[in-house]
């Protein structure tokens, strides 16, 4: 039994930030939240598609961070460009040079998590059947619906909605887009309204992501809007979403409320943008990283202790 089983293409990322190209690197939602998983404690699994020659370099990684991984068959590896715009690195465009098969249900190894992260990058990459087969095992699922909304045109990466994915929404507990993303999924302009139209449809959180404008989670107790953590410096945003949620889904996984899930999820992202690749660094950092960030910028700004199960302050109060 796995804490974590992450389903999703692990791709080939080709970088350009600033004007410069960086060398190819592993990328997508499966390799970025496995090692979120993974840097967090938590025993994790990867269920994925990536050409035999291209194992060493892209699954490597995933298997030195003590991940387990299960690479089923495919000729090709699919391949992302992402381009930063030089003075907003909340801007990008995508292309697509090449894309790997589809990883359906009848594919799946027989294994068993607690959580199961579903992350498709386009809409062909996972068999929507498999959130509800892990639903009726009794598993948390979470999904993160980017690729939901993505066609590729010509090679480009393009906003598309899929009309009928809403009947899978009521096995989903924890839903993400980004603000453009839900909009695009359920064809509501308004994003608080398109978030509640998601809950409606039977998932029971919904987290939109607004990147450097902080995050909103609607959830049973009503709206949290939870801000941003700026980075100390700003190299690299990829992947900055994934570490979002597979931050906020490790702490939902210990029972801590969203308030607490969220705010934990803010400063990992911001610890992402710090470096170069996925997260680097543990469960403490991100701790340490919010108690210097609360103690500095104070109460005012929005970035509340951490409390324990007694109430009392873990982490960010005055004496820490």
């Amino acid at each position: 039994m796995f804490d974590v089983s992450v389903i999703g293409h692990v791709v080939r990322d080709v970088n350009t930030i600033g004007g410069s190209e960086y060398e190819p690197s592993p990328g997508g939602t499966a390799y970025y939240s496995a090692i979120v998983y993974a840097s967090l404690g938590l025993r994790t699994a990867v269920v994925t598609k990536v050409a035999r020659q291209d194992e060493d370099a892209l699954l490597g990684p995933l298997r030195k961070a003590g991940i387990e991984v299960f690479n089923l068959a495919t000729e090709r590896t699919t391949v992302f460009r992402n381009y930063y715009a030089p003075d907003n690195s909340d801007i990008r465009m995508q292309h697509v040079d090449a894309r790997a098969g589809g990883i359906f249900l009848e594919d799946l190894p027989p294994l068993r998590a607690r959580l199961v992260h579903v992350g498709p990058l386009t809409k062909e990459d996972v068999d929507p059947t498999i959130i509800r087969h892990y639903a009726k095992l009794g598993a948390t699922v979470t999904l993160d619906a980017q690729g939901l909304t993505r066609d590729i045109a010509g090679g480009e990466v393009v906003a598309s909605r899929s009309p009928g994915l809403g009947a899978f929404l009521r096995h989903v507990d924890v839903f993400q887009a980004d603000d453009e993303e839900i909009v695009t999924f359920t064809g509501i302009a308004s994003v608080a309204e398109a978030a509640e139209r998601v809950r409606t449809d039977g998932a029971g959180t919904v987290i939109v992501t607004k990147a450097s404008r902080g995050s909103l989670v609607f959830g049973p107790e009503g709206l949290l809007q939870i801000a941003a953590v700026p980075p100390r410096r700003r190299l690299d945003a990829t992947g900055c979403g994934d570490t979002y949620l597979a931050a906020f889904m490790s702490r939902r996984l210990r029972g801590e409320r969203l308030a607490e899930c969220a705010n934990f999820a803010a400063v990992a992202a911001s610890l992402n943008i710090e470096n170069r690749g996925p997260l680097k660094g543990s469960t403490e950092d991100v701790f340490e990283r919010w108690s210097e960030f609360a103690r500095d910028e104070g109460p005012d700004f929005g970035l509340p202790p951490l409390l324990g199960a007694d109430g009392t302050a873990l982490y960010g109060a005055d004496d820490q």
